[in-house]
């Protein structure tokens, strides 16, 4: 081993040996959390960053690429349950290329893509499917766009077009939609869907529109009197009454009997209903010259018999009558007088308003006081109560049951209290973690610093009498110069060997007595004659 090897191994050695066990274990602990934390660092920096290879994939399509992907070694993610696959950013139009060299995804040819496949022998009858499906393919992509909407099935049901026929038959639709878990639609995005079915077939109403869900639930149809958007609008409309005016009433009640002390109620039935009138009304004025005018005048003046005879058979003779001269008169007349004529269009929007009926009730405990009448005036004009409409209010005192107002304050109470003794809890915690960690960094550094003191300290400063000192030394030159000479075969001498021998064990004697008083100075003393030796 190289010598300064083997210098970085002893020093390292010795550092060692002055840490106790549970520095040790600490040391430990966070070198292994330092290589634990580098190799999920490495691992997160050396994971390249995906994006989808291909997204909405249907099942058969997305088995078929996955198996591409494994043939060819790919590593792959699946995501949003199995209809998404995720690739390496920097392989993504690679793939999509070979993929689709292979026919995937398969899918099919919706919408109008299907009338690019029209041949000349196409037959008229091939024509008006084939422009059928390609309607339902396109309202099939546009209604999975909308979010939620998973997959979408659109049937149409368009009628021929009759000649000579007065009354045609209206084309119908039919709506399944596939949502995604914990999906549901609302009034307005069910009355969205129909619209949009609708207004993209010519002639066909909304209300001919039938809207379904995977689960067989029927969203819309036309059977079902009001959709559920326009349920929804009603609903809308009234809370939206409902809470101005019980706000109003609620404020006054409030500033009269206090707070907590009063309740309103108030309910507004709404016609969502649009109607529309016509009126004609007709005015004259007197002196006004006629538009127009026309007369006739008949005079008839004579001497003569007029022939007369009895009603009867044609045997029956004429009898001539015998009379004076007459005289006859007749005339007539007809003027067209300017007339003004006023046509009046009444159009009533909806959300009129068509009933109120209001319930307010009076904590008894505060209100016994107070005139109901008085009351009743003061909410009847804050909400705009209309008699002939039919409006009706209703003031009661009752005693009010303030148990569970009491119970919501005591656990408000109570949780505060926790959240506070949590609060301390957790800055106990936080702070005994920190004195903890404090301190043991307080413990490491006054350790390495009495150690390095003690390598510091001069060994001869020990307690030791000369014959001791002067035994060690010459144990210490002894054992040098057997290092690096030979041994010689030395005279035997049994005086002499009996007298080192037990010299020898006296200092030994005295040597164990002084490690078992003073361990750390003896090691410091042989550690510095160990460095002194190699040097």
């Amino acid at each position: 081993m190289k010598p300064f090897l083997a210098g970085a191994t002893e020093r390292i050695r010795a550092v060692l040996s002055t840490i106790s066990l549970g520095q040790k274990v600490v040391i430990g602990l966070l070198l292994a959390g330092l290589l634990l934390g580098g190799f999920y660092f490495f691992s997160w920096v050396t994971t390249p960053a995906q994006a989808p290879l291909f997204s909405n994939l249907a099942s058969k399509d997305a088995s078929a690429i996955v198996d591409e992907l494994t043939a060819e070694g790919v590593p792959y993610t699946l995501t949003d349950g199995g209809q998404t696959i995720m690739v390496a950013n920097d392989k993504v139009y690679g793939l999509r290329l070979t993929m689709s060299g292979k026919g995937l995804p398969a899918g099919q040819d919706t919408g109008y893509a299907l009338l690019d496949q029209q041949g000349i022998t196409t037959s008229q009858f091939q024509q008006n499917v084939t422009y059928q499906r390609a309607i339902e393919g396109e309202l099939q992509k546009t209604l999975e766009a909308l979010q939620g909407v998973r997959t979408a099935v659109v049937h149409l049901a368009l009628p021929k077009d009759q000649v000579f026929v007065t009354d045609q038959a209206k084309p119908t639709a039919s709506v399944l939609l596939d949502l995604t878990t914990g999906t549901q639609l609302s009034g307005e995005q069910i009355q969205a869907v129909t619209n949009l079915v609708s207004s993209a077939v010519q002639g066909m109403d909304p209300s001919a529109v039938t809207v379904a869900d995977s689960s067989g639930q029927v969203l819309s149809s036309p059977a079902g009197g009001l959709s559920p958007a326009a349920g929804d609008a009603r609903s809308q409309v009234e809370k939206s009454y409902e809470d101005r005016l019980s706000s109003n009433a609620q404020s006054i009640l409030d500033r009269v009997v206090g707070s907590n002390h009063a309740a309103v109620s108030v309910r507004a039935a709404v016609d969502l209903s649009q109607k529309q009138s016509t009126a004609d009304s007709y005015s004259y004025t007197p002196g006004t010259p006629p538009l127009s005018s026309s007369g006739s005048t008949e005079k008839y003046n004579g001497n003569g018999t007029p022939v007369g005879g009895v009603l009867g058979p044609s045997s029956a003779p004429i009898v001539p009558s015998s009379g004076s001269g007459s005289n006859y008169t007749k005339s007539d007349a007809t003027n067209n007088n300017a007339v003004g004529k006023t046509t009046t269009t009444t159009v009533t929007p909806p959300g009129g308003l068509q009933r109120l009926t209001v319930s307010v009730v009076l904590d008894s405990a505060v209100a016994g006081k107070l005139n109901q009448n008085q009351i009743q005036s003061l909410v009847g004009n804050a909400v705009g109560i209309d008699p002939t409409r039919g409006d009706a209010i209703t003031v009661a005192t009752m005693p009010f049951d303030n148990s569970a107002a009491k119970q919501a304050a005591a656990d408000l109470a109570s949780a505060r209290a926790a959240d506070a003794s949590a609060q301390m809890w957790s800055m106990i915690r936080t702070g005994g973690i920190v004195g903890g960690i404090l301190l043991i960094i307080l413990l490491v550094w006054l350790r390495a610093r009495r150690n390095a003191g003690e390598y510091e300290e001069d060994y001869e400063s020990l307690d030791l009498s000369e014959d001791m000192l002067a035994e060690l030394d010459r144990l210490r030159i002894s054992s040098t110069r057997e290092e690096v000479k030979p041994k010689l075969k030395p005279k035997v001498d049994n005086a002499a060997l009996e007298l080192e021998a037990a010299e020898r064990q006296k200092v030994r004697g005295d040597i164990s007595a002084m490690v078992s008083e003073k361990p750390d100075e003896v090691a410091a003393m042989l550690r510095g004659w160990l460095s002194e030796s190699k040097s």
